[in-house]
């Protein structure tokens, strides 16, 4: 869930993680009407996770570090709130569901063996464990170089490089061992992995904010523009 995955999110929320393949869903399942007035509640929460995450996507592009990352914040929040909405009545239907049901409704998921492989032959990328992950993805000795910090700047980007570091600390926490292999239990790694990134950015926000604060005005247009100079 970076912060690219949430804009593409809010460009076209329909195609994200509120949207549900309801017609896919009965196909394979073939519901029974008891069923299918399960599976037409799960529509309804979905359309309305899905409008409470359009109302956090915003207008305009955050222009500073700190911004981004309330930014960020928001939608990290209002994907929670939509996992939350949809959960209870995924977890009714999936219920409700016998044997045979339920392993058509899991073969909807995607393929993990598949995944792993083009994990494996792509080129290296951050994983979810990944040590060197990074929640602003903002490179501390990238920082120093371009903005060259001095007197107490430079303690407060020490204080920022530690909360960064607990920040990773918690996401790697939120880790799945395996991934799931049911929708009930991907939505639930889904809502730990966002409530650590939320978790994470608490951890954060103080220290970009001193940081940012103690810069001049030409450090901090450097520090604006950090992102894109240090994009590949």
């Amino acid at each position: 869930m970076s912060s690219r995955v949430l804009r593409q999110l809010c460009e076209d929320p329909d195609k994200g993680i509120t949207a549900w393949p309801i017609a896919s869903i009965t196909r394979a399942v073939q519901p029974t009407p008891p069923q299918r007035a399960l599976l037409d509640e799960l529509k309804t929460a979905a359309a309305n996770a899905a409008d409470v995450f359009k109302e956090s996507c915003a207008d305009s592009y955050a222009m500073t570090p700190p911004g981004r990352l309330r930014a960020m914040m928001n939608r990290v929040s209002a994907t929670l709130e939509a996992v939350r909405i949809v959960r209870p009545a995924l977890e009714r239907f999936y219920v409700s569901l016998n044997d045979e049901q339920q392993a058509r409704f899991n073969a909807l998921g995607p393929n993990i063996a598949e995944r792993s492989q083009q994990q494996e032959t792509n080129a290296p990328s951050e994983s979810c464990g990944d040590p060197k992950s990074s929640l602003t993805q903002l490179p501390i000795d990238r920082i120093e170089a371009v903005i060259r910090p001095a007197g107490n700047q430079k303690d407060a980007l020490e204080r920022l490089s530690e909360a960064m570091k607990h920040a990773v600390q918690e996401l790697q926490a939120a880790c799945p061992d395996e991934v799931p292999l049911t929708p009930v239990g991907r939505l639930e790694a889904m809502e730990r992995r966002l409530e650590a990134m939320l978790q994470a950015a608490r951890l954060v926000q103080p220290a970009l904010d001193e940081f940012y604060a103690k810069l001049s005005s030409e450090q901090k247009a450097r520090f604006n523009t950090l992102p894109q100079i240090a994009s590949p």
